[in-house]
């Protein structure tokens, strides 16, 4: 038997998303009432034998638990919806550095301690997982969109010279909102995914599992929502 840990934030009308994207909203395009007319004046149905409701969601790429694509980092890059599915069917690690200062950085001792205490190391097309503590300590206030760490150049240059396949972290950026990015710069420059907006990744730390975060298939898109999920075999 496998346990499913699921690694997403809910998705509903106005969660909170990073500022420089919209908000999503949900709004019902269809009640079971609106439904039950149209069956019994539209289609002169006198007695419906079903009725049903929908909703319409207006969602950024890049609101929810999601993946940014290569193509949000330079204009000729792979769109989301052309980048290898293997990229999200994974190996998976998980590492708690909870530790570290919202006002400061992970660096790369607190990555490669972090991998001591669990006993695990990165390997060839794995997915790390940093379990910072930010979801816990400030979802659903507003302070989720404001400052947190973010890994360090040399941090985030090791887990690509260790051939990670994806990486992802429990806040709003890899990046510490500081305005330098040497996160996503290196991103754009090696071509490496990375997801943003997870959650209730301790409950992997040290754990082994299979990581599983499929995109949607968005023409052209430069990110996707996904439903990040954690496999841990019993």
């Amino acid at each position: 038997m496998a346990e499913f840990i699921d690694l997403s934030q809910e998705i509903y009308h106005q969660h909170p998303v990073y500022f420089a994207h919209p908000d999503t909203i949900v709004w019902t395009d269809t009640t079971f009432e609106d439904s039950e007319y149209i069956f019994k004046n539209q289609a002169g149905i006198d007695e419906p034998t079903f009725t049903y409701e929908s909703r319409t969601f207006q969602i950024s790429e890049h609101g929810p638990s999601h993946v940014d694509s290569i193509r949000h980092f330079k204009e000729d890059g792979t769109p989301i919806n052309e980048m290898d599915l293997e990229q999200f069917h994974t190996p998976g690690k998980a590492i708690d550095v909870s530790h570290c200062d919202p006002d400061g950085y992970i660096e790369l001792e607190d990555v490669q301690t972090a991998l001591e205490e669990t006993g695990q190391t990165v390997e060839d097309g794995d997915t790390v997982l940093f379990h910072t503590g930010h979801y816990n300590r400030t979802y659903p206030s507003r302070a989720y969109n404001e400052q947190h760490t973010g890994l360090t150049e040399e941090a985030t240059r090791w887990l690509i010279e260790q051939g990670v396949a994806n990486f992802g972290i429990d806040q709003p950026s890899p990046d510490n909102p500081s305005g330098t990015y040497p996160c996503h710069t290196l991103c754009t420059e090696y071509e490496v995914p990375h997801m943003e907006n997870l959650c209730s990744i301790e409950k992997v730390v040290g754990e082994t599992f299979t990581f599983m975060g499929f995109p949607l298939r968005l023409r052209n898109g430069t990110g996707s929502p996904i439903r990040a999920v954690a496999k841990v075999e019993e």
